[in-house]
């Protein structure tokens, strides 16, 4: 038998036991992946001011975008953003009690890791907590207030990834944004003053595999 036949004998006898291992590795391949993600804010107090006066945000929408790069088998770096519109709520006004006007913009950054904890052999039901750090920018814009601040946030967060095949996949999670606000210009001219406050954020999102 020739060098040549040799060769071919031997690749077909090694080659068939070697598919059924890469078929039985390929599901748990992390992909880079990205897609769209809405839901639903809840404001803390951001802000104090003269006689008690507290302002913070009505509840509001938001929408966005994520970022999954895998590092290790089920550990990813992840970036995120976030935009949300609201209306500013002032409480315990003097002689008024509660005042709410429009034009409040904010954008959430973050990036971090996320940690995955596969169900099933299939993993194809994978919690997760994640865990970083961002900045949430803040504006507001109409005629009694103007001005901005970007303020450095801690976030944390959980939820579940469905996987649907190979590439989609199904995401909802709950983030905190734990942020030390600045006041605006405006507001800071009138004796507002930034505070810590929380921002929880209930998500749904779908991601892509790339």
């Amino acid at each position: 038998m020739s060098t040549a036949h040799r060769t071919i004998l031997l690749i077909t006898i090694l080659a068939p036991p070697a598919f059924p291992v890469a078929a039985q590795q390929s599901p748990s391949v992390q992909a880079v992946r990205i897609g769209p993600n809405a839901g639903y804010l809840t404001f803390g107090t951001y802000f104090t001011g003269p006689g008690g006066l507290r302002f913070s945000n009505d509840n509001a929408a938001a929408f966005g975008g994520g970022l999954e790069f895998p590092v290790w088998r089920d550990l990813s770096v992840v970036g995120n953003v976030l935009h949300a519109t609201s209306d500013w709520s002032f409480q315990e006004v003097p002689l008024i009690g509660s005042v709410t006007i429009g034009g409040a913009s904010l954008w959430f950054f973050d990036a971090g890791l996320r940690l995955h904890f596969p169900l099933g052999s299939a993993r194809t039901v994978l919690p997760f907590v994640e865990a970083g750090a961002g900045a949430i920018r803040y504006a507001v814009n109409n005629a009694l207030l103007e001005g901005q601040a970007t303020n450095l946030a801690l976030v944390g967060g959980l939820g579940v990834t469905t996987r649907i095949g190979q590439r989609l996949g199904v995401e909802a999670r709950v983030k905190d944004y734990f942020a030390s606000f600045k006041s605006v210009d405006d507001a800071a001219a009138l004796g507002v003053s930034g505070r810590r406050a929380h921002t929880v954020g209930f998500l749904v999102g779908v991601s892509i595999g790339l």
